[in-house]
């Protein structure tokens, strides 16, 4: 009987993934088309499960010059949304083979990919489906839904709509998780801090606070940065980095020295590259500058270019987006940047609910020997508030849960 399920059940996916056409050279084709390593990728699209698939249809669509125009003309919203794919009907007769062969190639790799989803079944999961799955619905949610599965011959509006939602949902939700990311790695380096506070005498608790507090002022009267992406920003690299002269700016000129490998657009990483020295000016003078939250400073500013130029949404500039952006009125130098060290990255109930998820112990420490704040202000703890640092071995330790002080405005 298990043995009927599992055959009935791979079938079934089979049959709805389908079988494409073969295309006639695919090892000619796309030789070159195999998914690298997304580890040591500066490419966000390479986070993507799909993300070769919809780098490739990008490069085939904007080779096209009637759909590229339609792109650099739509709103932003049209192009999430995916109602730009209602001019697909315009791209030349070779444009849309080049987009069928390349949905075949992904149909191929999906059939695969869902053949290997359902063998990773257990027998338990392969009978409940086979049991209550009589329309497909619940096989089709193995299925990725980016592209049109009805459709395996040809690359359509469908396609072209799917693809372009799923990679804007998806692409807001990487984002959304190197936020969360973020924020719960400077929860966890504020813990650790206080956990070291916590096995200190009064007297030096005191004193390595008041240092702290006086970094972090510190910090805070960095150097002005320049509004990524205005023409003051653009024209400091200019002179500071690449050395030239500041009456020989050109906008142009600019672009085509930092498009390092000459593809026509700026990435990501060339435009992380740009930013650079704004993002340094946060940390300039502080020897013990924090990389991952210099990385931070530096998604932060790529993001915010990207917003404000990238009209069509495909994670790179082109020339055209570059010279219309840092004309743009959303690239004003005068609307300032609030970096890391100027916002608040989390609340006090956040670290409150992060600390109490360690678990309780009790302490040797006495209870009134807590950390202090500036001006002599003493930190409660609480005993029921009583947390360990995760770390084997440690010296059992109370945490309090009061405001942290990289919070303080």
């Amino acid at each position: 009987m298990k043995l009927k399920i599992s055959i009935f059940f791979f079938f079934a996916v089979i049959i709805i993934i389908g079988a494409p056409p073969v295309v006639e050279h695919p090892a000619e084709d796309k030789a070159q088309t195999t998914p690298q390593d997304p580890q040591g990728s500066d490419d966000v699209l390479d986070n993507l499960e799909y993300g070769r698939y919809l780098k490739e249809v990008v490069e085939i669509l904007e080779s096209d010059p009637e759909f590229k125009k339609k792109i650099e003309n739509a709103s932003l919203d049209d192009i999430k949304s995916g109602n730009i794919a209602e001019h697909l009907s315009l791209v030349q007769h070779h444009i849309r083979t080049q987009l069928d062969e390349a949905k075949q190639r992904e149909m191929i790799r999906l059939r695969e990919l869902v053949g290997q989803r359902a063998r990773n079944l257990s027998d338990k999961q392969r009978a409940a489906l086979a049991r209550s799955d009589a329309g497909g619905k619940l096989t089709r949610e193995l299925l990725p839904q980016h592209i049109d599965h009805k459709n395996v011959e040809t690359f359509g509006q469908t396609d072209l709509e799917r693809l372009i939602r799923h990679a804007s949902r998806d692409l807001d939700e990487l984002d959304r998780k190197r936020e969360k990311e973020f924020k719960e790695y400077e929860m966890q380096k504020e813990y650790e801090r206080r956990a070291e506070l916590a096995k200190l005498s009064p007297e030096e608790r005191q004193k390595i606070e008041a240092t702290h507090a006086e970094a972090l002022e510190k910090k805070k009267h960095h150097p002005k940065v320049n509004h990524p992406g205005s023409v003051d920003q653009i024209e400091k690299v200019w002179e500071d980095v690449d050395k030239l002269d500041a009456d020989q700016f050109s906008p142009k000129s600019f672009f085509n020295l930092h498009d390092i490998n000459t593809d026509g657009f700026l990435d990501e990483a060339e435009i992380e590259a740009i930013m650079l020295k704004e993002a340094e000016k946060v940390h300039e003078g502080t020897p013990e500058a924090d990389p991952v939250e210099k990385q931070e400073e530096l998604d932060r500013m790529r993001q915010h270019v990207l917003t404000e130029f990238d009209k069509n949404a495909d994670r790179m500039l082109s020339l055209e987006e570059f010279l219309v952006g840092i004309n743009g009125t959303g690239a004003k130098n005068d609307q300032g940047w609030q970096s890391i060290e100027d916002s608040t990255v989390f609340s006090d109930q956040d670290f409150n609910k992060f600390s109490e998820k360690m678990a309780p112990v009790s302490t040797s420490i006495p209870i009134h020997q807590t950390p202090s704040l500036p001006n002599n202000q003493q930190v409660p703890i609480h005993p029921e508030a009583a947390v360990e640092r995760p770390a084997a071995g440690q010296q059992q330790i109370h945490i309090p849960r009061a405001p942290p002080a990289v919070n303080n405005p």
